[in-house]
């Protein structure tokens, strides 16, 4: 069965997703605010809106995309070649694209999947919290905004999953590389982002969003050219 075909194409397993859902509010979650303390006391960080969460979700489980991100900024002057160019080598080396490729269906607003299981068991744990935005309007009530939010107990399992587990060191690395785009706060930036990789655009709503892995390696060759950067030979390769 290939990856399009198997659970990798819904995240994984629920503990999978799960796993990566603490990465990503542990690294790339806003600290806390004054009001968001006083409803969780215990709140270390958040990520405000479910399509925020799922954006960053999309970059860290399908590396290409993310890569291709990395060096668009790279050509723009935003990031320099030297701190940007091993990011994209390593998400691009060999198999460990399709090793870590998980991917995700588009909807009408982009790469989404609901977080609601992963989540449920995240909050049993009492490693997360989460709440809706208050409306006024009841009917929009039910669409307003989620936030998510990292507790101090969940800080220290992504803490003792780093030490026992790893394969987090991956998903700590992709946090790294989503670092070094400039997104802000929302989840507007990346969606935007997203929406401007022309395979991504065109994948009709409900379907795999297709890997674009091939076209982001010849673009890494041309500007690792451009730079004067030595790509390592692959594993095994004589000079």
């Amino acid at each position: 069965m290939g990856v399009m075909g198997s659970p990798r194409a819904s995240g994984g397993s629920t503990s999978q997703t799960a796993a990566r859902l603490l990465i990503i509010l542990d690294k790339l979650g806003e600290a806390s605010s004054a009001a968001d303390l006083a409803e969780f006391p215990d709140a270390v960080k958040v990520i405000r809106a479910t399509s925020r969460l799922a954006k960053l979700d999309f970059w860290l489980r399908n590396p290409d995309y993310l890569a291709d991100e990395v060096l668009t900024d790279i050509v723009a002057g935003d990031i320099d070649p030297k701190e940007g160019l091993p990011h994209v080598e390593r998400m691009l080396a060999g198999s460990t694209p399709l090793l870590h490729l998980y991917p995700m269906q588009r909807y009408k607003y982009g790469a989404w999947e609901l977080p609601d299981n992963a989540i449920a068991v995240l909050k049993s744990y009492g490693f997360v919290a989460q709440r809706r935005a208050k409306e006024v309007d009841t009917e929009a009530a039910s669409q307003a905004r989620r936030d998510y939010f990292l507790l101090t107990d969940g800080e220290r399992a992504v803490a003792n999953m780093r030490a026992q587990v790893e394969q987090i060191e991956w998903y700590d690395q992709q946090a790294d590389s989503i670092k070094l785009l400039n997104l802000g706060p929302s989840g507007a930036a990346a969606k935007s982002r997203q929406y401007c990789q022309p395979e991504y655009k065109a994948t009709p709503v409900g379907r795999i969003i297709a890997p674009i892995l091939e076209r982001v390696r010849l673009r890494f060759a041309e500007v690792a050219a451009a730079c004067a950067y030595t790509i390592a030979a692959p594993a095994g390769d004589t000079p």
